[in-house]
C-alpha cells in the first residue's frame, strides 16, 4: 500500500481531501525514502504517482515554507515550471530552494528549465548540454574548498519522463545512502569496470604533500532521447590539485566516463555498439591549458586493461610538483586511437560491434590535466558522437548517430 502524507496549513478539510484522493490509487512502493514534493499540488499529477511507486513516503509541500520541515535522511522534488514562476514573483522562493540545496539535502528539478537551481548557486562548476533539451537535474552539495569552489554530484536526464524521476530517485537514494562517509579525494579501487583514479604517492619531507581533493561528479544521462539506437551517460569527475606549489597557476583532472548501452540491450533493437568520438578544446586559451591526457593509442582483438595517469610533472609547463592519478578501465575487441593535436584532446574508439562487445554495456574513460589562471574559472567544451550500427552476419546495414555537445565552466 502506497502512502502519500499530505501537509497544509491552510484548510484541514482540503488536507483532508488531497489526502482521500492519494490512497484512492494505491501501488506498491519499493522504499520508504521520506521524498517532499515542491511546487505540485494535484496528488494524480505524474510526479506524484511516479514517486507513489517508488517510495511510501511521499509529502506534498502547499509553500516554500515547509522546506523547513525537512529533515536529513530526505529528497526534494521541485516542479521547475513553478519554480521560476514562483521565484519571479518572489526571488526569495528560489534562495529557500538554494539553501535547501546548500544543506546537502539531494533536490532534483523536473519540467520547465530543471537548470534554474545549479545555475543559482555561486561557486559550483557548471555542465550544461547547449544541443539538448533537459527534462531533470538533480543536485546534492556535499562541501566546499578553501576557495569556495562547491563540492558536489549532480544527475541530469534528457528525456522520458518516467524514466528520468526513477533514474533521480535511484540516484538520489545512493546520494544518501554515502551521506556520512568521508569524501573520498582520490580513491584506490581498482576495480577493472570502473575504477577511481588513484594518487601516486609523492616525498612530503620538505613539504606538504600535494594531493588531489574532489569537486564534482555531473552525469547527463540521454534516458529515451535516442531510442532505438541505445542509451549513453556520460559522467564528469573533476579533481583539484592541492599544496600544488604554485601561486599563479591551479590544476584540474578530468575524467570522462562514456558508458553505451546499445539498442539491442535496452530497447530489443538491432543497434550494436560500434564508434565513439570525444573532442575537449579550451575556450579561453589565455586562461587555460590542456596539459596532460590519456590513454594512449592501443590496438587489441580480445579483453585488454586500459592504463593511463594524468596530473602534474614538476618544472614542465610551470608545474612546481609531480602528482599524477591513474585510470584503469576495460576493453573488448575495441580499438583506441588518440587524435590529439595542439590545444586539443579527442579520442576514437572503435568497437568491433559484430562480437558479443556489440551487445555489452561498456564503458570509456578518457581523462585530461587543464591547468588554469589563478583566479580564473575552468572553461573548455568539447562533443561526443556515439554510433550504434546494425548488422548482417558480419556486415553493417545501417548507422545511426548520436550527437552530444557539452561546456564546462567554474571553480
Amino acid at each position: 500500500m502506497k502512502n502519500l502524507v499530505v501537509t497544509i496549513d491552510v484548510a484541514l478539510l482540503l488536507a483532508l481531501t488531497i489526502a482521500l484522493m492519494v490512497h484512492a490509487g494505491s501501488v506498491v512502493a519499493t522504499s520508504s525514502t521520506t521524498t517532499y514534493v515542491l511546487g505540485v499540488t494535484n496528488p494524480l499529477d505524474p510526479l506524484v504517482v511516479d514517486l507513489q511507486s517508488l517510495t511510501s513516503q511521499v509529502t506534498l509541500l502547499p509553500s516554500v515554507s515547509g522546506l523547513a520541515s525537512i529533515g536529513g535522511n530526505s529528497i526534494l522534488f521541485v516542479d521547475g515550471s513553478w519554480l521560476a514562476t514562483a521565484s519571479s514573483l518572489d526571488p526569495t522562493v528560489l534562495s529557500a530552494v538554494v539553501q535547501t540545496a546548500l544543506s546537502g539535502v539531494p533536490t532534483i528539478v523536473v519540467r520547465g528549465n530543471p537548470a534554474i537551481l545549479e545555475n543559482s548557486v555561486t561557486g559550483l562548476m557548471k555542465f550544461p548540454t547547449p544541443n539538448l533539451p533537459l527534462i531533470s537535474d538533480g543536485l546534492q552539495i556535499t562541501g566546499a574548498l578553501a576557495d569556495g569552489t562547491r563540492q558536489a554530484t549532480s544527475l541530469k536526464v534528457i528525456a522520458g519522463f518516467d524514466y528520468a524521476v526513477g533514474a533521480e530517485f535511484q540516484w538520489a537514494q545512493q546520494q544518501l545512502a554515502r551521506a556520512g562517509a568521508p569524501i573520498t579525494l582520490a580513491p584506490l579501487g581498482t576495480s577493472i569496470q570502473s575504477s577511481g583514479p588513484a594518487i601516486v604517492p609523492q616525498d612530503t619531507s620538505t613539504a606538504p604533500a600535494p594531493s588531489w581533493s574532489y569537486v564534482i561528479k555531473v552525469t547527463t544521462d540521454t534516458g529515451d532521447y535516442f531510442k532505438p539506437y541505445g542509451r549513453v551517460a556520460t559522467t564528469f569527475t573533476v579533481f583539484q590539485l592541492q599544496n600544488s606549489g604554485s601561486g599563479s597557476f591551479k590544476w584540474y583532472n578530468f575524467f570522462f566516463n562514456q558508458t553505451l548501452q546499445p539498442g539491442i540491450q535496452v530497447y530489443g533493437s538491432n543497434y550494436r555498439n560500434y564508434l565513439e568520438q570525444s573532442y575537449v578544446q579550451m575556450n579561453n586559451r589565455t586562461s587555460n591549458l590542456l596539459t596532460d591526457h590519456g590513454p594512449a593509442a592501443l590496438s587489441n582483438a580480445g579483453p585488454t586493461v586500459v592504463t593511463y595517469s594524468i596530473g602534474t610533472h614538476a618544472r614542465v609547463l610551470d608545474a612546481a610538483v609531480t602528482s599524477n592519478q591513474t585510470m584503469t578501465y576495460f576493453l573488448k575487441n575495441t580499438n583506441v586511437t588518440d587524435t590529439s593535436s595542439g590545444s586539443n584532446v579527442s579520442w576514437v574508439h572503435s568497437i568491433n560491434g559484430g562480437t558479443s562487445v556489440g551487445k555489452l554495456t561498456i564503458q570509456i574513460i578518457p581523462g585530461w590535466t587543464d591547468k588554469v589562471m589563478m583566479g580564473s574559472p575552468v572553461d573548455l567544451q568539447g562533443s561526443f558522437t556515439t554510433t550504434f550500427a546494425s548488422f548482417n552476419g558480419g556486415t553493417v546495414t545501417d548507422t545511426q548517430s548520436t550527437y552530444v555537445q557539452f561546456s564546462a565552466y567554474g571553480g
